[in-house]
């Protein structure tokens, strides 16, 4: 591993909040809403101004919903009811996907209603062959956006990767992305989607996506900016972000690297640090991002998405990352960061 030592000083960040503009309130459906993350999102999305239809397959937990957010519009369907998931999606300007878990294929049913709908569609999946297939085998309607992996594991590193990058000899020779947690305590959907993944690892190497498992994972120490400071990691981390980068940024390898402190605390008090490094040579660039709870964060980067899109700020269409769709080093000094550095 190619784990070289800088540090950095905090740099503090103020949310300004863009969402405050004046804009027009549109529908917008979660589906999963009653989940750990649709919940956030909803609550995001709400204080954003925008209108969330709560979907999902439970009528039993949308109404619990329901009850916290009145006159939230309440539309219960099953993936596999074609007829149901239309009606979840009529005259919605877009779908967020936060049901869990998140397996190795892409959300099918929920695609294909987005697209005999006309709508927009995120996911928060943090997860790398949910993200690969999507991307190799979904295709939109016209004049949709289709942006899966909108979470911490996924939308993050892809767009402190895009900064990075500016300016870069193409092809890169390496991408790095390592997070550090000073602890997690993952959800039911997080768990389960382990399960799914039965240790299958998500790698890019000379320029290809690849599918590793039943070979140990890699050790290595990672020199974090403060209050982290070097610690060991773990590599081949199965997280999104390797697809994301890999779909839009030429490289030659791409490594994923993380560390988590245990135990594991509660979310309110959880904190991250996000750090990318690309190398040319042997020249690189390094930029960072912190913050607090990951599951809450997905759903801030979600719904800055959502405004986004809403706003018609998107410089895409069909199949895309957060950063092909958005002007990276605008979305992520707009999220609610506790530090950022970007070079």
């Amino acid at each position: 591993m190619n784990l070289a030592k800088l540090s950095f000083t905090t740099l503090p960040i103020i949310w300004t909040g863009r969402h405050s503009r004046a804009m027009q309130s549109l529908p917008v459906a979660v589906y999963g809403a009653y989940g750990h993350t649709g919940r956030l999102l909803v609550k995001e999305l709400n204080r954003r101004g925008h209108l969330p239809v709560l979907s999902g397959r439970d009528a039993r937990r949308l109404k619990a919903l329901v009850d916290e957010y009145p006159g939230s519009d309440m539309r219960p369907a099953s993936l596999d009811a074609p007829a149901e998931m239309d009606r979840a999606l009529t005259d919605v300007a877009a779908v967020v996907n936060c049901a869990g878990p998140f397996g190795d294929t892409p959300p099918a049913s929920l695609l294909d209603a987005s697209r005999r709908a006309g709508v927009h569609y995120l996911d928060v999946a943090g997860e790398a062959l949910v993200a690969w297939r999507t991307f190799n085998d979904f295709r939109p309607s016209d004049g949709t956006l289709v942006i899966p992996a909108v979470g911490f594991f996924g939308a993050l590193g892809d767009l402190l990767a895009s900064v990075a990058y500016a300016g870069a000899p193409s092809p890169a020779d390496e991408v790095s992305v390592a997070i550090a947690l000073n602890g997690w305590t993952p959800t039911a959907g997080s768990d389960r989607a382990g399960v799914l993944r039965a240790g299958r690892r998500v790698v890019y190497v000379d320029g290809h996506l690849d599918v590793r498992a039943g070979t140990p994972e890699p050790f290595g120490k990672w020199q974090f900016p403060p209050p982290f400071g070097q610690r060991e990691v773990t590599g081949e981390f199965p997280t999104a972000d390797v697809v994301t980068i890999a779909r839009h940024l030429p490289t030659q390898d791409i490594n994923a690297y993380i560390h988590v402190q245990s135990p594991g605390e509660a979310a309110s008090t959880q904190r991250f640090l996000a750090e990318v490094t690309v190398r040319w040579g042997k020249q690189q660039t390094r930029v960072w991002a912190a913050g607090r709870d990951i599951y809450g964060f997905s759903a801030a980067l979600a719904g800055e998405a959502i405004d986004r899109l809403l706003r018609g700020e998107s410089r895409a269409t069909g199949l895309a990352t957060v950063s092909e769709a958005f002007d990276a080093a605008d979305f992520l000094r707009a999220l609610p960061l506790d530090s950022l550095e970007l070079g």
